[in-house]
């Protein structure tokens, strides 16, 4: 008999057994369980949940029938507040663990407006037999599901008609990206394996015809890329206009609370560097209040896309370079800037960070969805003088593991 005394980073419930570590996939912090281990190592092991003896206070019955099979949601059988609270004390822990930092103050965890229903894009990917679905967790096998109670409902219900479109297509698509235009439809970013077989424009085409959410569809492979229809994405707060396969945060009502917890941090009159800024998430609301805003990302459409939504709004103390962070910091080092923003994808930073422990800027605030990739690079600004003095955990996914963290570095040492 195993007791869950918590989750873990990974995403599953953890126990202890003479002194081990046991990993279980499905438990909940408080179950007593009975498991069989499937792998040995050397201070830790992982199992597999055989019977459920006694749920603890934090277990609740999933409402996804995919979820002994599907790896998408695999914390929505433990009750909201006690993911906020792991997700919180994960941030904290690996901090710890990684870059032997604490927080001068950590922020209570923000939570998600909604727990379901929240996520305006996702990924699917595409099996054998042309089944669509999600990644089984630790495996390419992908499982296919009728509907998503995380994704917004125009693109749950969605799901059948963009399987009939990958089953009718020649060319092999491996992943479709589903996202919510902002406008009552849907756009697709589809990734394919091989050349683009022509007649397959047709079908396309007729697709969209005949699929009243249907907004428009993209290809891309290797060498080439083919548009049909309308691939503009609208997002709401901050006012952006940019396309499919573009970047944008899957949880919009939560990302105003990311918007709010960066621009809280920024006083009026700062001259703001931000990096990895994408289609301007957090650029164009930093221009309302800072005295100035540099906007570096390699997308090069996204920057074109948030030089546009900048005229649009008016905004006239922001502008954006296409270019790799690093590459600019070498040529340009802080532009100016003595705060910088950077909010860089799941793998962090490193060599950014590097340069910045460089260039001692006065403040950087680190926007994160990996705590352990934040904590690796906060490590480097450590050791020249970089002291944590505010953590902000959000919670940007909820039935997941995955959390995102705003950590503002105060420069303390030269």
């Amino acid at each position: 008999m195993l007791t869950i005394t918590g989750l873990a980073q990974g995403p599953d419930a953890v126990g202890r057994h003479d002194g081990r570590v046991i990993f279980v996939p499905g438990a909940a912090p408080g179950d007593r369980v009975r498991v069989r281990v499937a792998e040995q190592h050397g201070n830790y092991a992982r199992a597999v949940l055989v019977h459920r003896c006694e749920a603890g206070p934090s277990y609740r019955e999933p409402p996804c029938p995919w979820i002994g099979e599907c790896g998408g949601c695999p914390w929505q059988h433990v009750d909201y507040p006690t993911q906020l609270a792991a997700k919180a004390a994960n941030v904290r822990e690996t901090l710890k663990r990684i870059a032997g930092v604490t927080a001068g103050a950590e922020l209570a965890i923000v939570a998600a407006p909604a727990e379901w229903e929240y996520r305006h894009r996702i990924r699917l990917h595409v099996g054998p037999g042309r089944t669509l679905g999600y990644r089984r967790a630790r495996s390419h096998a992908v499982v296919a599901i009728e509907h998503c109670r995380i994704a917004d409902p125009l693109l749950s219900s969605s799901l059948g008609a963009v399987r009939a479109l990958t089953a009718r297509l020649a060319t092999r698509v491996d992943d479709v990206e589903m996202a919510a235009n902002g406008r009552g439809g849907i756009a697709l970013h589809a990734i394919a394996h091989g050349g683009f077989h022509e007649h397959d424009a047709d079908a396309i085409e007729r697709w969209l015809a005949e699929t009243p959410a249907a907004a428009g569809v993209q290809l891309r492979g290797h060498g080439w890329v083919r548009r049909y229809g309308d691939l503009r994405l609208h997002v709401a707060a901050p006012e952006i206009d940019t396309r499919a396969g573009s970047f944008t945060q899957v949880n919009p009502a939560a990302n105003r609370l990311l918007i709010a917890s960066v621009t809280a941090l920024v006083e009026p009159g700062t001259r703001v560097l931000d990096l990895f800024c994408g289609a301007g998430n957090l650029s164009l609301p930093l221009a309302r209040q800072a005295a100035s805003v540099v906007g570096v990302d390699h997308d090069r459409e996204a920057i074109a896309d948030a030089a546009r939504s900048a005229v649009a709004s008016g905004l006239t103390t922001v502008r954006f370079e296409a270019a790799h962070a690093e590459r600019f910091l070498r040529r340009h080092g802080l532009a100016g800037a003595d705060t910088v923003v950077l909010d860089p994808p799941r793998g962090g930073a490193p060599a950014v960070a590097t340069q910045l422990a460089r260039l001692l800027p006065a403040r950087i605030l680190y926007v994160s969805c990996d705590p352990a990739t934040l904590a690796r690079d906060v490590r480097t600004l450590a050791a020249v003088g970089y002291a944590a003095a505010r953590v902000q955990a959000l919670d940007l996914f909820p039935q997941t593991a995955h959390v995102e963290t705003v950590l503002e570095a105060v420069l303390t040492a030269g």
